[in-house]
């Protein structure tokens, strides 16, 4: 599931970031060389640090009953003392038929280290959100549950978890809709002055 993922992310960050940062630091690294390799560079920065305490408005109630997600939504605390966001949509049972996590990561290498440790994932795919590199991820082929790493400035990013049982007969489609849900939290974020 996604929190197994993002723990073995937060766990591999916590060792780069180690030598002469906090992990939790918002500091502005914008100014750093641009990504080299696979991932390419973000040519119009969003800011991560300016939504890091505010998770639960990276969808509008609108967007988020546009998904068909019940509102309000709920926050969390997140890895290294961040803010996660979390919208459900339940039975009049309360038994929960999609779900989709909001997470976001300031100061730390986020996308290239989801780039280096899912490539042997199901499902991998390197693409673009909204115009930024983004990696795709499913951690099981027969579960309707898709991730989305999208990195929307330099070491910052934004992740997007989505499972919805109504997918259970087409898995894949649950990536569909996660990157229609990634594009609006992308866009909803404020770009870096």
């Amino acid at each position: 599931m996604r929190m197994g993922v993002l723990a073995s992310i937060a766990a591999t960050i916590a060792v780069i970031a180690l030598p002469g940062c906090s992990a939790s630091s918002t500091t502005d690294q914008t100014s750093a060389a641009p990504s080299a390799g696979p991932i390419p560079p973000v040519n119009n920065p969003r800011d991560v640090a300016a939504m890091a305490r505010r998770p639960c408005e990276l969808l509008t109630a609108q967007q988020a009953r546009g998904f068909r997600l019940d509102v309000p939504p709920e926050q969390s605390d997140g890895l290294f003392g961040t803010l996660d966001c979390k919208w459900t949509t339940t039975t009049p049972d309360r038994r929960i038929v999609r779900r989709v996590y909001v997470s976001m990561f300031t100061n730390n290498p986020t996308l290239e280290v989801a780039y280096n440790k899912g490539r042997s994932l199901p499902y991998f795919e390197l693409t673009e959100i909204a115009g930024y590199p983004a990696i795709v991820t499913r951690t099981n082929a027969d579960l309707p549950s898709c991730d989305i790493d999208i990195k929307v400035a330099q070491r910052q990013s934004v992740s997007v978890a989505y499972d919805s049982e109504e997918f259970t007969n087409n898995p894949q489609q649950s990536c569909v809709v996660a990157k229609q849900v990634a594009a609006s939290v992308v866009m909803n974020l404020p770009p870096k002055s």
